[in-house]
């Protein structure tokens, strides 16, 4: 073989080696940010609902595929009420945070949903994007108020001069799509005239 016969193969010899290394430096570097991906995949997962949703909203029945859209994932799911005359107020808890508040109140009787949903949103929560054509029922995707049917009031005088509203106001990030919130709003309200404050026999 001659001199520059050995060169050449030399040459060829160094060129497939630097190839392969880069080969497999190039492998290498693909395995770490597959690793490094997977890393922070599995590292954060999604939260979950581990409570169970309850088949009942401040104490007042509701399908619970109704409400679960409106609630957070977490651990724990607690309420805190407040009666007082003319009103009941209530705030959901998961785990540490406020996740939805409830407001059934009694209004003046020329009060309409628009009205009550323009100055109790809590928090600046706009929940009047949306109105029935009958004005009992203005949502957004933030929360809802409903015009309660109550005929026969616990108190006599509110069946002339006065109307009852149902709110719903959800807090944090969380929020529902509109069509989602009308059903929550309107068969919590229809939910509100089954209570005590709308039942001749709890009069007082």
């Amino acid at each position: 073989m001659t001199s520059a016969s050995y060169g050449v193969q030399m040459k060829n010899l160094k060129n497939t080696e630097r190839h392969g290394l880069k080969f497999v430096f190039s492998l290498a570097v693909a395995a770490l940010l597959t690793l490094a991906a997977s890393g922070c995949t599995t590292s954060d997962p999604k939260p979950t609902k581990v409570y169970k949703t309850p088949d009942s909203l401040c104490g007042t029945a509701i399908e619970p595929s109704l409400l679960e859209p409106a609630l957070p994932p977490g651990k724990k799911i607690s309420t805190k009420a407040k009666n007082l005359v003319g009103y009941y107020s209530c705030l959901v808890r998961v785990d540490d945070e406020y996740a939805l508040s409830v407001l059934i109140s009694w209004h003046d009787g020329d009060k309409t949903a628009l009205n009550v949903a323009s100055t109790e949103r809590g928090g600046g929560t706009v929940i009047d994007t949306q109105l029935t054509e009958d004005r009992r029922y203005a949502w957004s995707e933030k929360g809802g108020v409903g015009q309660v049917h109550c005929p026969e009031p616990s108190v006599s005088h509110r069946k002339t001069d006065s109307k009852l509203f149902a709110t719903i106001v959800i807090y944090g990030d969380e929020k529902t799509t509109e069509p989602e919130m009308k059903k929550l709003i309107t068969a919590y309200t229809e939910s509100v005239s089954n209570s005590d404050e709308c039942r001749a026999s709890k009069r007082s």
